[in-house]
């Protein structure tokens, strides 16, 4: 029998990668008496990235699933990260932060939180980074082997400004389209040797974008890129629940085109001549990994659930 009382709750602070699977817990203890109705107010939310985005697109489907109404008070916050990742037309919606008059508010900063790890292999493992860490973009920045190789976007606007301007920041912590998580060995004590970043995601298609960048030679050669890469898909998988996952790659760089083939990518054509390097016009190399692909490489890596709820089907 259903309870025909609404079920209100409120959220408030950031909703990223840190903070999601707190909030779909927080979702399913709302839901558990079955209400009629779910009232989230998220009028308080400061932050939202990709991951955070995804996991409530994924609450209104776990209540929806169950024959339970949702309705979603956003925050100025919300609705920008909502209105960019496309996904205004799949949410409930209403209050006065429902809105495009709502969309000139000042960025503002989140205390620096423990940037606890969001995807472990045996080697490696992935998280957000702190406040401090920042600055280790602009080192990055500056690599002239890492600008040749990859190219990072990323990293192009951080040498032009600053690791702790506001813009750069929110492109790092806060973006609602992309999830950039510092890769580290799981070593206790040991530095970010570099990122990876998963971005230009699209929710609703289930598609995004990779890449990786290693800020030193050694890490390259000891296959860390290749396994950082991984461990992000099978996790992109789960929390983002994406179909498909493109890369792109400078024809000259034998390097990563050999990483993506060991991580399953497809070559499915080329930007021709797109790139100038070292005196001539380079192809662009466009590769992709489909959900099935995968899925079997997971698999063979025995890595764990890294879902955003606590059971596999809850966001069904």
């Amino acid at each position: 029998m259903h309870n025909l009382q609404t079920s209100a709750l409120r959220y408030e602070g950031a909703l990223t990668c840190a903070t999601a699977p707190g909030f779909c817990r927080a979702i399913q203890a709302a839901l558990s008496d079955h209400p009629a109705c779910l009232l989230l107010n998220l009028e308080e939310v400061k932050h939202a990235d990709a991951v955070g985005l995804a996991a409530l697109w994924q609450a209104v489907r776990y209540a929806r699933g169950r024959d339970i109404e949702c309705r979603i008070l956003p925050s100025a916050v919300v609705y920008r990260a909502l209105l960019r990742a496309e996904l205004l037309d799949e949410l409930p919606l209403e209050g006065p932060g429902r809105g495009s008059h709502m969309l000139e508010v000042p960025d503002t900063l989140l205390d620096d939180s423990a940037a606890a790890p969001v995807a472990t292999s045996r080697r490696l493992i992935l998280r957000p980074p702190s406040w401090d860490e920042l600055r280790l973009f602009a080192q990055w920045a500056t690599e002239p082997l890492l600008d040749q190789m990859v190219g990072s976007p990323l990293l192009y606007h951080c040498r032009h400004t600053d690791p702790y301007h506001p813009e750069f920041v929110s492109r790092v912590l806060y973006d609602p389209t992309a999830v950039t998580l510092l890769i580290q060995g799981a070593d206790d004590g040991s530095a970010p040797i570099g990122f990876v970043r998963i971005h230009g995601i699209h929710l609703v298609e289930r598609f995004a974008f990779i890449e990786t960048a290693l800020g030193e030679t050694t890490s390259l050669r000891r296959g860390w890129g290749v396994e950082a890469s991984r461990l992000a898909l099978a996790y992109a998988l789960d929390t983002l629940e994406l179909h498909r996952v493109e890369a792109k790659v400078y024809a000259y760089n034998i390097l990563s085109i050999n990483a993506l083939r060991r991580n399953g990518f497809h070559l499915e054509g080329a930007l021709r001549e797109a790139r100038s390097y070292d005196g001539r016009r380079w192809d662009v190399l466009v590769y992709a990994i489909l959900e099935s692909e995968m899925r079997a490489q997971r698999t063979r890596e025995n890595f764990p659930p890294m879902g955003l709820w606590p059971h596999a089907d809850a966001g069904a």
